[in-house]
Protein backbone atom coordinates (compact mmCIF):
# COMPACT_ATOMS: atom_id res chain seq x y z
CA UNK A 1 0.00 0.00 0.00
CA UNK A 2 3.16 2.12 -0.24
CA UNK A 3 2.23 5.27 -2.42
CA UNK A 4 -0.58 7.79 -1.78
CA UNK A 5 -2.81 8.83 -5.36
CA UNK A 6 -2.03 12.38 -5.82
CA UNK A 7 -5.31 14.17 -7.26
CA UNK A 8 -3.42 15.58 -9.82
CA UNK A 9 -1.76 12.75 -11.01
CA UNK A 10 1.63 13.68 -12.62
CA UNK A 11 1.07 16.56 -13.90
CA UNK A 12 3.81 19.09 -13.86
CA UNK A 13 4.22 22.34 -12.36
CA UNK A 14 4.00 24.39 -15.77
CA UNK A 15 0.36 22.88 -16.22
CA UNK A 16 -0.66 23.05 -12.75
CA UNK A 17 -0.13 27.20 -13.30
CA UNK A 18 -1.54 26.71 -16.70
CA UNK A 19 -4.67 25.54 -15.29
CA UNK A 20 -5.08 27.94 -13.21
CA UNK A 21 -4.21 31.14 -15.13
CA UNK A 22 -7.14 29.04 -17.72
CA UNK A 23 -9.30 29.37 -14.42
CA UNK A 24 -9.16 32.64 -13.27
CA UNK A 25 -9.85 33.39 -16.98
CA UNK A 26 -12.83 31.91 -17.29
CA UNK A 27 -14.01 33.67 -14.47
CA UNK A 28 -13.22 36.78 -15.07
CA UNK A 29 -14.89 36.39 -18.44
CA UNK A 30 -18.17 34.73 -16.76
CA UNK A 31 -18.35 37.85 -13.99
CA UNK A 32 -17.83 40.52 -17.15
CA UNK A 33 -20.40 38.88 -18.71
CA UNK A 34 -22.84 39.24 -15.67
CA UNK A 35 -21.83 42.89 -15.01
CA UNK A 36 -22.88 43.67 -18.61
CA UNK A 37 -26.25 42.04 -17.85
CA UNK A 38 -26.63 44.46 -14.93
CA UNK A 39 -26.31 47.31 -17.06
CA UNK A 40 -29.70 47.29 -19.64
CA UNK A 41 -30.03 49.08 -22.86
CA UNK A 42 -31.69 52.09 -21.10
CA UNK A 43 -28.24 52.65 -19.70
CA UNK A 44 -29.73 51.88 -15.62
CA UNK A 45 -28.56 49.62 -13.27
CA UNK A 46 -31.40 47.72 -11.42
CA UNK A 47 -30.88 49.83 -8.39
CA UNK A 48 -30.74 53.16 -10.22
CA UNK A 49 -34.30 51.78 -11.79
CA UNK A 50 -35.84 51.27 -8.20
CA UNK A 51 -34.37 54.05 -6.29
CA UNK A 52 -34.74 57.21 -9.33
CA UNK A 53 -37.48 59.35 -9.82
CA UNK A 54 -39.23 58.99 -13.11
CA UNK A 55 -37.37 62.09 -14.54
CA UNK A 56 -33.87 61.67 -12.67
CA UNK A 57 -33.93 57.92 -14.83
CA UNK A 58 -34.96 59.40 -17.98
CA UNK A 59 -32.42 62.32 -18.33
CA UNK A 60 -29.53 60.10 -16.84
CA UNK A 61 -30.47 57.28 -19.24
CA UNK A 62 -30.37 60.12 -21.64
CA UNK A 63 -27.31 61.11 -21.01
CA UNK A 64 -25.46 57.94 -21.11
CA UNK A 65 -27.37 56.19 -24.60
CA UNK A 66 -25.81 59.81 -25.85
CA UNK A 67 -22.39 59.15 -24.60
CA UNK A 68 -20.88 62.46 -24.03
CA UNK A 69 -21.98 66.39 -22.47
CA UNK A 70 -25.40 67.31 -23.75
CA UNK A 71 -26.75 71.12 -23.42
CA UNK A 72 -29.01 71.95 -20.53
CA UNK A 73 -31.38 73.12 -23.10
CA UNK A 74 -31.17 70.41 -25.50
CA UNK A 75 -32.42 68.31 -22.18
CA UNK A 76 -35.16 70.57 -21.72
CA UNK A 77 -36.18 69.93 -25.49
CA UNK A 78 -36.10 66.24 -25.01
CA UNK A 79 -37.95 65.97 -21.41
CA UNK A 80 -41.69 66.91 -20.95
CA UNK A 81 -40.96 68.58 -17.68
CA UNK A 82 -41.11 72.35 -16.50
CA UNK A 83 -37.89 74.16 -16.48
CA UNK A 84 -37.82 74.03 -12.31
CA UNK A 85 -38.50 70.62 -12.19
CA UNK A 86 -36.27 69.92 -14.30
CA UNK A 87 -32.85 72.01 -12.90
CA UNK A 88 -34.04 70.64 -9.75
CA UNK A 89 -33.44 66.73 -10.90
CA UNK A 90 -29.83 67.57 -12.65
CA UNK A 91 -29.29 69.58 -9.37
CA UNK A 92 -30.26 65.93 -7.55
CA UNK A 93 -28.54 64.29 -9.83
CA UNK A 94 -24.97 66.17 -9.40
CA UNK A 95 -25.53 65.98 -5.81
CA UNK A 96 -25.54 62.40 -5.90
CA UNK A 97 -22.35 62.45 -8.16
CA UNK A 98 -24.62 60.48 -11.35
CA UNK A 99 -23.97 63.78 -13.71
CA UNK A 100 -21.46 66.41 -13.68
CA UNK A 101 -22.47 69.90 -14.79
CA UNK A 102 -20.00 72.96 -16.08
CA UNK A 103 -21.28 76.00 -17.20
CA UNK A 104 -20.56 77.18 -21.35
CA UNK A 105 -20.53 80.71 -21.56
CA UNK A 106 -20.79 80.59 -24.70
CA UNK A 107 -24.12 78.88 -25.11
CA UNK A 108 -25.15 80.53 -21.73
CA UNK A 109 -26.43 77.10 -20.52
CA UNK A 110 -24.62 73.84 -18.58
CA UNK A 111 -23.19 70.86 -20.16
CA UNK A 112 -24.31 67.69 -18.65
CA UNK A 113 -21.93 64.74 -18.56
CA UNK A 114 -23.19 61.38 -16.81
CA UNK A 115 -20.70 60.31 -14.65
Amino acid sequence: MGHGHHILGGAEPWQIGAAVIALACVIGIVLWLVHRRTIASDGLSPMERKSLPHPHREILSMLRQHGGSMMQSQIADAIPVSLEDLADALKELESHSLIRRQWDPDKNTYAVTAS
